[in-house]
């Protein structure tokens, strides 16, 4: 949010008073931002009042495929109705129901037709909501207050480039903005398009973009429903690093834009082989950056991909042992100091992960070997039983399928264990190919996180070690309680296990 201008009477920056019209007397608008975490990603843009229907039907302002898994979703599922100040989700009587942060809005009893629903009340929604339609399909909102919006004193309209340096089209009208740059509304949503805003900025020598100097953009990494990771090198001495770039439209999400700041903040405190790296970070423009360390074996599930889908249970521990040394620093290191939080006691410390998986875990070094945790965007701080999340009470965020009923039922102060847990997970998807759960088409994911126990890793593959097959086992125990709730206690117990199983691990 931009800095209010000096209301003094001396000061001659301009207001947004002085820019409308005093006869202006309309209420405030609130603009919603949708983004979808599934496939490629999408933004959609609307602003109040209005009903923004959300469906498979050619009538839905948000409209998904009509085909494939989408056809869990109704022809018009839910709507989310824009008011002046507020906003409602509203499910339209689905098969398959509405969520809202995990939890169902309602959803009409099968036996019936539409009208009849388990609960007819709408539910209002604030910024950083996630809905979710029939279980499967996830949508994060973004809630803006158009007339929160000051015009910020560094700049006027008339010194604003009058072209989208993305597109070249003019600006019509010239937006209100701090930075000479602007991204047009067609552009914003692709984090492609801020590239070509970083190099307008670093032609005017902005600072905030001086990480980005020297620096060449080689491939595309990969894609998240906020953001893209771009492979960079530094063109005097070929030194590769990974760029994660924030759209605009979603920094615009108040919510998004601080989880991504702090992402960073925790990131640069964070100094462990085990960890990724992050380097530095910046913005310009409204669109937000930070460079991290690249990791040229790519991640775990890849790796097992590579292997034919199952790995060797000699290279998978040699993958999850690392990680469980990065998870204890990452459960013990002080991090007050970083100023993650804004009210974190002194005498705070350690960091819970929550979504832990092999997508997260990165093979970096030289030689693209050395495990490594990464996308910390979820992670929380605790200190014994008393924590300081980032979290709404009622939320859940993470990964149904490598995550114990425990962070299910009080996701909020979830501690060290559920890493524990999601580390054995990660170590059973990597040997069999699945995860310790089955989630079957239209199932809801949390429902089953809470009533389905892992199934026995030997069901699933019947060559592996027994003692090695055992404590998997015993370490996906989560109903009354985690067996392991440290990090390293389950790593000994590995170590135990593949040495009694012939199996020549490293220690340290």
């Amino acid at each position: 949010m931009s800095q209010r201008p000096d209301n003094s009477p001396t000061a001659s920056r301009p207001s947004r008073a002085s820019i409308k019209s005093k006869a202006d007397k309309s209420p405030s608008a609130l603009r919603l931002i949708l983004s979808s975490d599934f496939g490629e990603p999408h933004v959609w843009e609307f602003t109040g009042p209005r009903a923004v229907v959300l469906g498979r039907g050619g009538v839905s302002a948000v409209k998904l495929p009509d085909s494939g898994d989408f056809l869990a979703v109704s022809r018009h599922h839910a709507v989310i109705e824009l008011s002046r100040n507020r906003a409602t989700l509203r499910d339209l009587c689905s098969l398959n129901g509405t969520f809202i942060n995990g939890h169902l809005v309602s959803r009409r009893e099968e036996d019936r037709g539409p009208g009849f629903a388990v609960t007819g009340f709408g539910v209002q929604v604030k910024d950083g909501d996630i809905v979710t339609l029939a279980g499967l399909f996830n949508f994060r909102l973004g809630l803006v207050d158009e007339s929160s919006y000051d015009l910020p004193a560094a700049i006027s309209p008339v010194e604003i480039n009058p072209n989208c340096p993305a597109c070249g089209r003019p600006h019509n009208p010239i937006p209100l903005s701090k930075c000479a740059d602007v991204l047009c509304a067609d552009c914003r949503p692709n984090p492609l398009a801020s590239l070509k805003l970083f190099k307008a900025g670093l032609t005017r020598r902005a600072k905030n973009l001086e990480p980005l100097k020297g620096l060449r953009v080689t491939r595309t990494l990969g894609r998240g429903s906020t953001s893209v990771v771009f492979l960079v090198e530094r063109k005097d001495t070929k030194i590769q690093m990974a760029l994660k770039v924030m759209s605009p439209a979603i920094s615009d999400n108040e919510w998004a834009r601080k989880s991504f700041l702090r992402e960073v903040a925790i990131g640069r405190a964070l100094k462990h082989n085990n960890v990724t790296k992050l380097y530095d970070f910046g913005y310009y423009g409204g669109a937000y950056f930070y460079l991290m360390e690249f990791c040229p074996g790519g991640n775990s599930e890849e790796k097992r991909q590579a292997a034919g889908g199952r790995m060797d249970p000699l290279a998978a521990l040699r993958v999850i042992l690392p990680v469980l040394d990065g998870l204890n620093y990452l459960h013990n290191v002080k991090l007050a100091a970083a100023k993650v939080e804004e009210h974190v006691s002194p005498q705070s410390r350690g960091l819970v992960h929550r979504d832990l998986k092999p997508a997260n875990i990165f093979l970096g070094g030289p030689d693209g070997s050395c495990p490594k945790i990464a996308d910390i965007g979820v992670g929380k701080l605790y200190n014994n039983s008393l924590t300081y999340g980032f979290t709404r009470t009622g939320s859940v965020a993470g990964s149904p399928a490598t995550m114990p009923r425990q962070q299910v039922i009080n996701f909020k102060r979830a501690g060290p264990e559920v890493d524990v847990w999601a580390a054995a997970a990660s170590l059973y998807k990597l040997l069999t190919g699945d995860y310790p759960r089955d989630f079957p088409d239209k199932e809801d994911p949390w429902r089953v996180v809470l009533n389905v126990a892992p199934k026995p890793i030997l069901e699933r593959r019947a060559d592996l070690p027994a003692n090695l097959a055992r404590v998997i086992d015993e370490a996906l125990v989560d109903n009354p309680a985690i067996i392991h709730q440290q990090a390293l206690s389950l790593k000994t117990a590995l170590i135990k296990a593949a040495q009694l199983d012939g199996l020549k691990v490293d220690e340290s």
